[in-house]
């Protein structure tokens, strides 16, 4: 009976304390200052004693106030068998308008604290005033840009007190859609203002709008925390002081794209350069020797994603292998510089004198508002003829053969003189040599017309048959070498040998063999040999895999004319004949 009693004793005993201890709940606002600017930001403490039921209730608190932060902490105090609980809700709140705003009652279910009011001020004057610890400035590089161009933005954050944190927006033009670039990194230097040091962080940014209008820049934001010495809440200054600045927004008026733009490219710059190796250092070139053009392009104000690709005029008695454009952004103080490199391997077929066209880009002059071309002058070039070509001026081995007969028998003009004499001077012992000799010279001029009509005729080789059987086995034999350096993947010794081949099956074509080779080719043999031409003279460290020209060698049937001259384009177009 004493343990039960004693027991149900205990019981009433808590509830009894629970009751004193939940009816004593009270709840007190307390803000660290009463008059603050707008970019500053308020302390305020809910101190609560007691056990609240659940959090305080704050949306009406947020209609008037932004709270940047929020923490929680508890106490429990036991004193000669008193039970006593604590809780403190510090936030951190920045006004939303100016003038005398109110805390509401933050209530705790049906426990609320006071209202409090706050003087809020402008912030004008202060940011304006000499001694102001904190600014925000910001400006545009131009007030009008024409649709596409490039506008800078810079924003300036000036203090004169330790900044433990903070936090900037970024622009975000509204009105035209627009591109927003950040340049580089942040600068840091001092400054002086009315007298007094600042340290100074610097920002930019390059915008372009992509249509035509009123550009707005909103006001940027700046939240951060600032050492602020000792404060109510915070006796160490261990928590700073939270601040807010807000720049003013500004306006751009965006012109439309020029009305005459036509067929022309749009590239608006505020500076353009365009740039061509070969106008100070023209090359040496030779046939079949690969050659490296260079193209530079260079757009103040214009990204290198906007540049064309750069394609001059180039001569028909050159092969061409265009790499892919290299492109590069610098970012700098007065924004960006799109940087464009165009590479151009050139090919020479033929020897000669020849032009390379001029080259125009047109572009937007964005300073002075007018059409500018950039200009590349016409380049005259001298091809050599290739290495083994010395042949070429060389006449042709059957034409001296052909031109035998007639060079032979220019030698009886002597006969008519001695004709002549025979009227006037006594006449040889032996008058019958001279008849013998033009009758032997006019068998012989014969017989050499027969050989030649014999070796025209279709179907016949220009050389006999022991050499024909000799020229048959060296064809085979480069052949050979052909497939071989092709199976064995080497583009730079297939190349070679495949010259060396076409020499063999059309020798009177000299130079121009393998041009004829070429021209001869089918779909598939031509497909193989440019993959060979772009790998030997494309973009460097390209793969090349020769099983199929390989292929394609063993099958291919020349033709038997081999000097057909005739099919050969002239070597010096000027010249009237041989």
């Amino acid at each position: 009976m004493v343990n039960r009693g004693s027991f149900f004793l205990l019981v009433l005993l808590f509830l009894a304390l629970g009751e004193s201890i939940a009816a004593a709940v009270t709840v007190q606002a307390v803000a660290d200052r009463d008059r603050i600017s707008a970019d500053e930001s308020l302390q305020l403490q809910l101190r609560v004693s007691g056990s609240p039921d659940g959090d305080p209730d704050l949306n009406a608190l947020e209609k008037n106030w932004e709270i940047l932060s929020r923490a929680k902490s508890s106490q429990v105090q036991i004193i000669n068998g008193s039970f006593s609980r604590s809780v403190v809700y510090n936030l951190t709140l920045m006004p939303r308008k100016q003038g005398t705003v109110m805390i509401p009652a933050v209530c705790f279910s049906g426990d609320c604290s006071l209202p409090l009011p706050i003087e809020v001020t402008g912030t004008a004057d202060k940011d304006t005033a000499a001694d102001a610890p904190l600014l925000l400035e910001t400006e545009v590089s131009r007030r009008q840009v024409v649709a596409q161009g490039q506008v800078v933005f810079r924003v300036r954050l000036l203090r004169r007190v330790d900044l433990l944190e903070g936090q900037l927006g970024e622009p975000q033009p509204t009105g035209v859609a627009a591109v927003v670039k950040k340049l580089g990194d942040d600068r840091n230097y001092e400054t002086r203002r009315n007298g007094r040091l600042y340290q100074v962080i610097e920002r930019d940014y390059a915008i372009f709008p992509q249509g035509s209008g009123k550009m707005t820049i909103p006001a940027l934001q700046f939240d951060g925390s600032i050492a602020a010495g000792r404060a109510r809440f915070d006796p160490f200054g261990r928590q700073g002081r939270r601040v807010r600045r807000t720049s003013k927004p500004l306006q751009v008026d965006v012109l439309p794209i020029p009305a005459d733009i036509g067929g022309r490219q749009w590239l608006p710059a505020a500076a353009l350069e365009l740039h061509d190796d070969w106008q100070s250092r023209p090359p040496r070139l030779q046939v079949g020797e690969p050659v490296t053009r260079t193209l530079r392009l260079k757009a103040t104000g214009l990204p290198s994603a906007r540049l064309p690709k750069l394609e001059p005029g180039i001569p028909a008695s050159f092969k061409s292998y265009p790499d892919q454009p290299q492109r590069e952004d610098a970012s700098t103080t007065d924004g960006i510089t799109g940087n464009l490199v165009q590479k151009i391997a050139l090919v020479p077929t033929r020897p000669g004198r020849f032009t390379l066209p001029a080259f125009d880009l047109d572009w937007w002059d964005t300073k002075a508002g007018r059409w500018r071309k950039a200009h590349l002058d016409a380049l005259d070039l001298e091809v050599a003829p290739a290495a083994d070509g010395t042949a070429v001026t060389t006449p042709v081995k059957p034409v001296p053969r052909v031109s035998r007969p007639s060079t032979v028998s220019a030698e009886p003009a002597p006969a008519p003189v001695s004709q002549g004499a025979s009227s006037g001077e006594p006449r040889p012992s032996s008058p019958g040599f001279w008849p013998w000799l033009c009758l032997a010279l006019a068998v012989g001029w014969l017989l050499t017309l027969i050989l030649v009509f014999r070796r025209r005729q279709p179907g016949r080789l220009a050389v006999d048959a022991d050499e024909a059987d000799e020229a048959g086995g060296d064809e085979k034999k480069v052949r050979r070498v052909v497939v071989q350096a092709a199976r064995a993947h080497r583009p730079d010794k297939t190349r070679r040998a495949l010259e060396d081949w076409s020499r063999t099956l059309w020798p009177g074509a000299e130079v121009g063999a393998y041009e004829r080779l070429y021209r001869e080719a089918g779909p598939e043999l031509r497909s193989e040999l440019d993959e060979l031409d772009r790998t030997l003279y494309g973009r460097a460290g390209r793969p090349w895999r020769g099983d199929g020209l390989a292929d394609r060698i063993i099958s291919f049937v020349p033709s038997t004319d081999k000097n057909n001259d005739a099919a050969l384009p002239e070597l010096y177009p000027g010249r009237s004949g041989r």
